[in-house]
């Protein structure tokens, strides 16, 4: 884009290279030949910090923070733009250039910043997925989104320049040499005023800061390179470097071709984007008539409305803030013209003036009354021009892309097309003069203001695990660390995740501990469904992971006296006094455990006998002569309570047969212990993840009233409690530095029992001290509510799809937003469901989520990275009788409570078979995901696919086609094999596949039909 003048001279330089020590007069000795002086070819001279200087203005440059805008009150936002507007107000008699572009998402600061966050990962596991390989996953499935952050720079005009300025720029190299403080001068003087201007954006609203090196080396590239595609990342600034010569700016410009032919819709743009020419052609619009746009109570900021666009679009906006006087006069004169009208209608030709011109000097006589009452800053008036860019690989398309900003804006708002593209294309250079004053817009500041450019999505953080991207106007990576509240923030840990049944809860919460087991942390989950222990088979975790299913247990690990952990000296060295601190923990724990089994053994009562008053008395004697040590159980309690009956006290012995019959149920065995065994819990402590479930117990139906509930429902839901008290053992029993979690569903019924609400508030307190990230899930957010303090000690939330209207209030209110401004009906649009019933019903799911520090954004939650589909295949909870197989998993990821005596399938590897290798034949089958389904008899030619199935050397391939083909199952035709060999036989011996499809296609199909569901029905 920059040019030269003139060049290189033509003088013989052999001549002067030869010529004589003396110099001859109108000759240069050699190495002085001296080319024209660069001069670019736009207006900037020079950059000093966030300060331009052109032959006549200089303007200091700020970089605006993004604003929050979705999930506000409208009283939110009207504070909002009245300070954005005070500050416009702030800068009369001072132009204004705004510019709003956008960044690529920073993908390798990112992940630079997420692996060194990663304290303490997990060693990787051989053949499974590493850390580099995860790391590496991640980051190229972010890069395929193509998301970026929308950048807003604000320059300012500081003064004007005059002559003595320009001559100083020219003598500046003179100067430098000999009067160094000469050349600074002009800056020297600009300094308090540059100062003042620091101050003003930095408030509330704009928000702004100093613009640095770095960002005004890329406002500047996407400035001149308008159109063309944003880099990665530009070359970094020297540091310490804020200064640009005349010479330096050919960084940007050189290597940069903007062109336009005569009456063509666009300009043609010509640069190098790493180390490759590219090109675009771009658009300029402007923005023209504007209806009363009703901001905030019906529109949203107008500027906001191209994040939209599934494009990149680029904003430039020239304003001058005008002062009082200014506008005073200007309103006199044109109310003298409309009253000079209104007379000529009325006394001149004796007829009644247009209801226009009463419209016209009723608004002139509002705009006075505006200026000279009330806020002078709300009240100043500016004009300006706002223009519009867009760019596509041809001129058709840039075309296009323009016509959608223009159906996007109408009708409230016309966006104009102008003629001279090349001139409006240069206005978006900081520092290029206006190219016309058409179109030019008149209001106040406060209509201004309320365009609200930095208005963004912002949410979640930028060293976190990636949990998907914002699906509002704005679409953003979200990240979200679960620990930077506790460590840096001195924040709760405390999380809610709410949501109606397939809202993705169970989804959500495996996509989190997954990803944060990668990264360092320890979890311990309660999943009574038990979906989530899926996560204990992945290769990558099975090593480091136990599945314990409560119901199938050891005999008393869950009892009462032992789920409450025993406080640890060395967790209060830091107190004033750590003997006395840790005594009283110490007694509060037993008084926990006390009042943990008074709960227990009153929720096993029958509802008749447990409401009565003489049986509370008589069970919390009983537990109190127990005590609340760590080697009790509920069977002292009942042999407590026989003596005090055989010593008068009746109703204690019918308390005790009660217990006695209780005690006969299987799952109660649960809560009695084997007293010649070890704590089962205790004796292992070294896992990353341990999942707890619960399959096959019946919990009430949420809501009924605690009468309706049958004996075995009344154990659950105090099987329950105690389980969700077990998983914080791990809390309290590891270092308290380190990062753990705890997930907890069906937490809905916790609420219900008083201990359920103390370990609820009890984790809530306790995460910080012990760096916890703990995961409440209910389908009602009520349920949570009803814990006291709980609204005021949750940090993170997580609201998926909620239909009721009334837990939708509830919802929002977990959230910290506004009720009653029509945030309830988005709620039930989240995750909407497929329009065909035939389909199921896979897609991602969305959620509000509230990140704790004041974002609140609706996401989409991104697990379909293609690193993370056996993850993903994991966590999907949805039935499919398609993967009905025998049952069969392999030794390396079997669960601990998993039987060691089932048949257990070999692995082969993929090719020829070997038969002379350790093969069992009767074995020797189909493995699918891990399991069995025996064929018949195999062959030494048989082939093994990378899924582990066996194919028949009879299964013939197409003509060329390769081996290796088999594996892509998605390009098999339906007749690669022979009707004889589907099934590992004939189609009569396993019927038809499971699909409906004919049974011979199972035989390649090793994932989801055919032999897995005829296998089934044999």
């Amino acid at each position: 884009m920059a040019r030269r003048r003139g060049g290189d001279s033509t003088r013989d330089r052999d001549s002067v290279a030869t010529a004589g020590p003396r110099r001859r007069r109108g000759r240069s000795l050699a190495g002085e030949l001296k080319a024209d002086g660069y001069t670019p070819d736009i207006a900037l001279r020079s950059i000093d910090g966030h300060l331009t200087r052109t032959g006549t203005q200089v303007m200091a440059w700020y970089r605006l923070a993004a604003q929050a805008w979705s999930f506000r009150s409208d009283g939110q936002r009207e504070i909002l733009i009245r300070q954005i507007a005070a500050q416009l107000g702030e800068l009369q008699g001072r132009w204004l250039h705004l510019r709003v572009t956008t960044r690529p998402y920073p993908v390798h600061v990112w992940a630079e910043s997420f692996d060194n966050n990663a304290v303490g990962r997990m060693p990787d596991v051989a053949g499974a997925l590493g850390w580099d390989g995860f790391l590496e996953g991640e980051q190229r499935h972010l890069m395929g989104l193509s998301m970026s952050d929308k950048e807003v720079f604000l320059g300012i005009e500081v003064s004007g320049r005059g002559m003595l300025d320009r001559w100083a720029d020219l003598a500046a190299p003179v100067l430098d040499r000999f009067l160094p403080a000469a050349a600074r001068a002009e800056l020297a003087a600009l300094e308090s005023e540059v100062n003042h201007l620091d101050v003003v954006v930095a408030g509330s609203g704009l928000d702004a800061v100093p613009a640095s090196a770095e960002d005004i080396a890329w406002l500047m590239h996407r400035s001149v390179a308008l159109g063309l595609p944003a880099p990665r990342s530009l070359a970094s600034v020297p540091s310490g470097t804020g200064r640009w010569e005349v010479e330096d700016l050919a960084t940007f410009t050189e290597g940069v071709s903007v062109t336009q032919e005569p009456y063509a819709p666009t300009v043609k743009v010509i640069g190098r984007v790493r180390s490759q020419t590219v090109q675009r052609n771009v658009a300029v619009l402007s923005v023209g008539l504007m209806e009363g746009l009703r901001i905030p109570e019906v529109d949203d900021p107008w500027m906001q409305h191209s994040d939209r666009l599934p494009f990149p679009v680029e904003w430039s906006a020239r304003m001058y803030i005008r002062r009082p006087e200014d506008v005073t006069g200007e309103l006199q004169r044109q109310m003298g013209k409309v009253r000079s009208q209104i007379r000529h209608y009325t006394h001149d030709h004796d007829l009644e003036p247009p209801m226009s011109l009463a419209r016209q000097a009723d608004r002139v006589l509002q705009v006075e009354d505006e200026v000279t009452s009330g806020l002078t800053q709300l009240n100043t008036r500016l004009y300006g021009w706002w223009r519009i860019a867009v760019s596509g690989r041809d001129e058709a398309e840039a075309v296009t892309r323009a016509q959608q900003v223009l159906d996007l804006y109408r009708p409230k708002v016309l966006i104009e097309h102008p003629e001279a593209q090349y001139r409006y294309a240069r206005e978006f250079i900081p520092g290029e003069p206006l190219a016309s004053t058409a179109y030019r817009r008149r209001g106040s500041v406060t209509w201004a203001a309320a365009a609200v450019p930095a208005a963004t999505a912002s949410v979640g953080d930028r060293r976190g695990i990636m949990i998907g991207e914002t699906c509002t106007a704005t679409r953003r990576p979200v990240a979200w660390d679960p620990w930077l509240a506790q460590e840096v923030r001195r924040a709760s840990g405390l999380t809610a995740i709410v949501g109606g049944l397939g809202s993705g809860k169970s989804f959500l919460t495996g996509l989190i501990v997954y990803k944060t087991l990668r990264a360092g942390a320890r979890w311990t989950l309660l999943d009574p469904s038990g979906p989530l222990a899926e996560l204990t088979r992945l290769p990558e975790l099975a090593p480091f992971s136990r599945h314990i299913n409560l119901l199938r247990a050891d005999p008393g690990i869950l009892n009462p006296y032992r789920v409450v952990a025993e406080p640890r000296f060395e967790h209060f060295a830091d107190d004033e006094d750590p003997e006395r601190a840790w005594r009283r923990e110490r007694s509060l724990a037993a008084a926990t455990r006390r009042r943990l089994v008074l709960d227990v053994l009153t929720g096993l009562l029958p509802y008749d006998v447990a409401r009565m008053p003489h049986t509370r008395i008589v069970l919390l004697r009983a537990v109190r002569e127990v005590g609340g040590a760590t080697d009790r159980h509920p069977g002292q309690v009942i042999d407590a309570l026989r003596r005090h009956a055989r010593e008068g006290e009746e109703h204690a012995g019918v308390v005790a047969d009660f217990l006695e019959e209780r005690r006969e149920l299987p799952q109660a065995a649960l809560l009695f212990p084997d007293t010649s065994r070890e704590d089962p819990w205790a004796a292992h402590q070294d896992f990353r993840l341990t999942v707890l479930t619960m399959q096959g117990m019946t919990l009430p139906r949420p809501g009924s009233p605690r009468e309706e509930w049958t004996d075995s429902e009344s154990l659950a839901v105090e099987l329950l409690n105690l389980a969700s008290w077990l998983t914080q053992r791990t809390i309290y029993e590891s270092d308290r530095n380190l990062r753990k979690g705890v997930a907890l569903d069906e937490t809905h019924f916790l609420s219900q029992v008083p201990t359920g609400k103390v370990l609820i508030d009890r984790l809530a307190r306790d995460s910080r001290k012990f760096n916890v990230r703990a995961l409440f899930a209910s389908q009602l957010a009520g349920d949570l509510l009803r814990v006291s303090g709980f609204a005021s000690l949750v940090n993170a939330v997580f609201v998926g799809r909620t239909d009721d209207e009334e837990a939708q209030g509830d919802a929002l209110r977990l959230l910290r937003v506004p009720t009653g401004v029509g945030y309830e009906e988005m709620l039930g649009t989240l995750s909407p469901r497929p329009r065909h019933d035939d389909r199921p019903d896979d897609t991602p799911r969305q959620f509000v989520f509230a990140d704790g520090h004041g974002g609140v954004e609706k996401i989409r939650i991104d697990l379909e990275a293609p690193h993370l589909e056996h993850v993903r295949e994991a966590l999907d909870t949805n039935p499919d009788a398609t993967r009905v197989a025998a049952p069969g998993i392999p030794p390396e990821v079997r669960a601990p409570d998993e039987p060691t005596d089932r048949s257990v399938p070999q692995r082969l590897r993929p090719g020829r078979l070997d038969l002379d290798g350790d093969v069992d034949l009767e074995e020797l089958g189909t493995l699918r995901n891990g399991q069995r389904v025996v064929l018949g008899p195999a062959a030494p030619d048989d082939v093994v696919l990378e899924r582990g199935t066996v194919v028949p050397s009879e299964a013939e391939l197409l003509a060329d086609e390769d081996l290796a083909l088999l594996d892509d199952e998605d390009h098999l035709d339906d007749g690669l094999l022979d009707d004889d060999h589907a099934a590992g036989g004939r189609a009569d011996d396993g019927g038809r596949a499971g699909d409906g499809g004919r049974a011979d296609e199972g035989v390649v199909d090793g994932a989801s039909t055919g032999v897995g569901a005829g296998e089934a029905g044999r």
